[in-house]
């Protein structure tokens, strides 16, 4: 089990790198956005657990908070550029949430998980 975290801490780290580096290129920011990639972490979480506990029908939740916060902000006149790099974020972070979860149940697929 302490193994799992430490691979979901190496893996959360990666991540958030990867994103900010794709922020830097649509944004031209440097450095971190902590409170997105704290964001991101709690997705993250919340989907896995509900995935592991079999309660898939969070995923519905799950789009349905994002949708919501989304339009608001569309109301300020956010850009198409910023819409492609939210539908790609939220697909990823989703996408992960589930190898999360499939490495949770099949610890064999990465021996030193087991």
């Amino acid at each position: 089990m302490t193994l799992k975290f430490i691979v979901f801490i190496v893996a959360e780290i990666l991540i958030a790198s990867i994103f900010a580096g794709i922020g830097q290129i649509f944004y031209n920011r440097l450095g971190f956005d902590w409170k997105s990639i704290l964001k991101g972490v709690i997705e993250r979480l919340f989907l896995a657990f509900a995935l592991i506990q079999d309660v898939p029908h969070a995923l519905t939740l799950f789009g349905t908070l994002k949708l919501a916060t989304r339009l608001k902000r569309s109301d300020e006149g956010d850009s198409q550029q910023f819409n492609d790099y939210y539908l790609v974020g939220n697909l990823v972070s989703v996408a992960i949430a589930i190898l999360y979860v499939y490495l949770w149940k099949n610890p064999s697929v990465l021996p030193f998980l087991q």
